[in-house]
């Protein structure tokens, strides 16, 4: 299969049968990774071998060759495990569709042959510093002796803490935006695990300093805006929200789990047993409910960028892989105002279900919740309802790249 061909039910079902029991075996301990805040190095390295990382990489390159659409219930399978490890992958299979997805050059294969023999690429690109909305602190600069040197200080450099090269946004002696790929282990490089969010805890998304880190020029990519219509954006988004439908599908198993375990039930119960009370059946098919708006959305944004990469492979014309890109932007917004919420509602009333005892901390259920809360908050869901306000009543595009800074 190309990543051009429309991905099939039956193709993604053999995708995850394929990993399933690598994706059990890496879950297996999450809950008490994240109690002792163990770093999932060893599960990461599980993957890698196991070919997870290579999984969207095309035939040709030494990949699996992967669709969109199977790519992304694969990633909600693994988030279903742990979220944790799914969202780590994030910068990852950016990294692999946007350079599929590039012209070809030696660069491009030089790039896609790092994945192929099993490289992971991390991100470091936003930044704490006084620089502005679009720019950046980070400075890419030409020395003396005509090499490049990077300096600076990124955090939410989510994955990099496991990767072997990392890519950083920066500012040329130029003024404009590049992007440079760099060996987290190169001279210079210091990575630092000082994520404190509530949830997440172990994505590695904490601080990443580059001094005076030496950088080749065919490491360096231009970041030109307004070249060819990108589904980057749409992507990356929908890597979170296939995150989040996890979850959802993890918040439908513990809820069955614990309700077939349960033998206490109330005196004014509505039946014997808590599997037999209908109250409780009723909020197990609303999270079940909740669960597949989560997925359904997923898939269709997911199928709508295997038609724009389709449309980039076949060579279409900007005017047509702009109407295709502004579409997924749009529709990749519409998920986030229904996955998100979906999924954090079912996080909560996944409580109903049980008495105090779901509260125990040894199951951990307050983790989807935490977890699904702290990828949310992301990307704001309320500025993209009034982006979607914004088109239908101005015919004004959801905007897709974007960026944070001083105002």
């Amino acid at each position: 299969m190309t990543l051009a061909e429309p991905a099939t039910a039956a193709a993604s079902a053999d995708l995850v049968s394929r990993f399933a029991p690598v994706f059990d075996e890496v879950g297996e301990g999450a809950v008490e990774r994240e109690r002792d805040h163990r770093l999932p190095y060893a599960e990461v390295e599980r993957l890698r071998a196991a070919g997870f990382t290579r999984v969207t990489l095309p035939v040709e390159h030494g990949g699996h060759g992967a669709s969109h659409a199977e790519f992304f219930d694969l990633l909600a399978e693994l988030a279903r495990r742990d979220p944790n490890l799914a969202q780590l992958f994030r910068s990852h299979f950016s990294f692999v569709d946007r350079t599929v997805l590039s012209p070809p050059s030696p660069e491009r294969d030089a790039r896609l042959a790092l994945v192929a023999a099993g490289r992971i690429i991390g991100n470091a690109s936003h930044e704490r510093s006084a620089a502005k909305v679009g720019s950046y602190d980070t400075r890419l600069t030409r020395a003396s002796d005509g090499g490049l040197r990077l300096d600076g200080t990124k955090y939410y450099s989510t994955g990099t803490l496991f990767a072997d090269f990392t890519g950083v946004a920066a500012v040329d002696d130029h003024g404009d935006l590049v992007s440079a790929l760099v060996a987290t282990d190169a001279p210079g490089v210091r990575r630092i695990d000082d994520w404190t969010g509530f949830g997440q805890r172990l994505t590695g998304s904490g601080t990443t300093v580059f001094e005076n880190v030496g950088v080749t020029d065919a490491d360096v990519v231009r970041l030109r805006r307004g070249e060819r219509p990108s589904h980057g954006s749409a992507f990356v988004q929908l890597v979170l929200l296939a995150v989040v439908a996890g979850i959802g599908r993890a918040i439908v198993d513990d809820a069955v789990r614990f309700v077939r375990a349960r033998t206490r039930s109330y005196s004014h119960g509505s039946a014997p047993t808590a599997r037999e009370d209908p109250l409780v059946q009723e909020t197990l098919g609303d999270l079940d409910a909740a669960r597949f708006s989560a997925d359904s959305a997923v898939a269709a944004i997911a199928r709508a960028l295997d038609r724009s990469t389709a449309a980039f492979l076949q060579g279409a014309p900007d005017d047509q892989l702009r109407a295709l890109v502004e579409t997924a932007d749009a529709d990749t917004a519409r998920a986030q105002l229904v996955v998100l919420p979906a999924v954090l509602d079912a996080a909560t009333r996944l409580f109903e279900v049980g008495g105090a005892s779901a509260t125990d901390v040894g199951l951990a259920l307050d983790r989807h919740w935490r977890n699904a809360r702290t990828v949310a908050s992301h990307n704001p869901a309320r500025y993209k309802a009034r982006a979607l306000g914004d088109l239908l009543l101005n015919d004004v595009p959801v905007a897709g790249w974007w960026s944070t800074g001083e105002s």
